[in-house]
């Protein structure tokens, strides 16, 4: 891809990068975790009634 800034061209090869769908884990202050990388959230119940200075908000 042709590309240009500031009146300099130059050409960009984007990477490709291979992603793998296995779980994530390791040692943190000894406990042991794991984690799917593509998992839904487990704290994400639906939209949450929000306040910031008085101001209320849902926040998704």
């Amino acid at each position: 891809m042709k590309l240009s800034f500031r009146g300099i061209s130059y050409n960009h090869d984007p990477m490709t990068i291979e992603t793998s769908n296995t779980e994530v884990e390791g040692t943190y202050r000894g406990v042991h975790w794991k984690n799917h990388p593509y998992a839904k959230s487990r704290h994400s119940h639906g939209n949450k009634q929000m306040t910031y200075r008085g101001i209320h908000y849902v926040e998704n």
